[in-house]
């Protein structure tokens, strides 16, 4: 009897922080929507091309992505874990958390999700949080990179540069491993009042792998980023694919640091409508940055729904 009990209110439990989950997602991604202006969307005219190429990269990044996570969750020792149609799904759902402002959702999300599978919560922790650093530093840094010496950026003040590089200098040393155990681990302590154990420690070898893989997802992503407004601005030359693929990505790298927003919501926009400003009409650069937004929350669900359909079959 106090086992049936047990169980009942441990699915009362996980269906309550599920539920919570897609309401808080569903009130976030309406406000959300809403702040696109439909008259500029009305008046975009897409190359069909272009556009599904853009999409076919843009779920490629996704898919890339998941592939990350295991890889992370493997180097930190959970060797029996592997990229399966549950954890795609398991990914692909909480990927959506992040149109609930805070990065938390997100990561949380995988965390709670996954550690149903029987994998270490732990190992959970460690590894998401390793793949939210290392995603913002590589994405900053490639955007940097490539940016770094064209004369159009200084359309941005040179404080904020500063700022953008002493933030990749900082998450660099945060990730030096030793340093990067000390602060998990103090934070385990602080919330858990016990010990970190040392097996769940991040390794060099898992920040080299993550960084490396990181790189190629940015690489990814960024190409999509340039064929929807390739899309949306068939004029735009392939000479200016360098300069967009580091607009984009910066965008993208600045705005998950705007934990306040929901999916960097704003943060975003702001800066991809004064980079792309630069090398084509105004109009044009707002029409590319609204209907990116609108793409990319467009893609989320689609994989989202791939990952739910074919996780299903692989259940009949």
């Amino acid at each position: 009897m106090h086992t049936a009990l047990t169980l009942r209110l441990k699915r009362h439990k996980h269906a309550l922080i599920a539920g919570t989950f897609y309401g808080l997602l569903a009130i976030f991604l309406v406000l959300y929507l809403k702040s696109i202006d439909p008259q500029v969307l009305a008046a975009i005219r897409v190359h069909p091309g272009y556009f599904i190429l853009s999409c076919l990269l843009g779920l490629a990044f996704r898919l890339w992505g998941a592939h990350i996570w295991v890889t992370l969750l493997r180097s930190l020792g959970a060797s029996s874990v592997r990229l399966s149609r549950e954890l795609v799904y398991i990914y692909a759902k909480s990927w959506l958390g992040r149109y609930i402002p805070g990065t938390a959702p997100w990561i949380l999300g995988k965390i709670y999700f996954a550690s149903r599978q029987g994998i270490s919560k732990n190992k959970l922790a460690v590894s998401s949080l390793l793949e939210a650093a290392l995603q913002i530093i590589v994405q900053m840094a490639f955007a940097l990179s490539l940016l770094a010496f064209d004369s159009r950026l200084d359309v941005i003040a040179w404080p904020l540069k500063l700022g953008m590089l002493a933030i990749v200098i900082v998450s660099l040393t945060v990730l030096y491993p030793p340093l990067f155990n000390r602060v998990i681990s103090k934070a385990y302590g602080l919330i858990k009042k016990k010990p970190f154990a040392k097996e769940h420690y991040a390794t060099g070898r898992s920040i080299r792998v993550g960084f490396s893989l990181y790189i190629i997802a940015s690489v990814i992503g960024a190409l999509s980023q340039f064929f929807i407004a390739k899309a949306i601005y068939p004029e735009l030359g392939f000479d200016q694919l360098l300069f967009v693929m580091g607009a984009t990505t910066l965008a993208s790298a600045v705005s998950m640091l705007a934990i306040f927003a929901p999916s960097g919501l704003g943060v975003r926009e702001g800066i991809q409508l004064v980079l792309l400003s630069l090398i084509m009409p105004p109009e044009y650069a707002l029409a590319i940055t609204v209907a990116t937004r609108l793409w990319s929350v467009l893609l989320d669900f689609v994989f989202f729904g791939v990952a739910r359909a074919v996780k299903r079959l692989s259940v009949n």
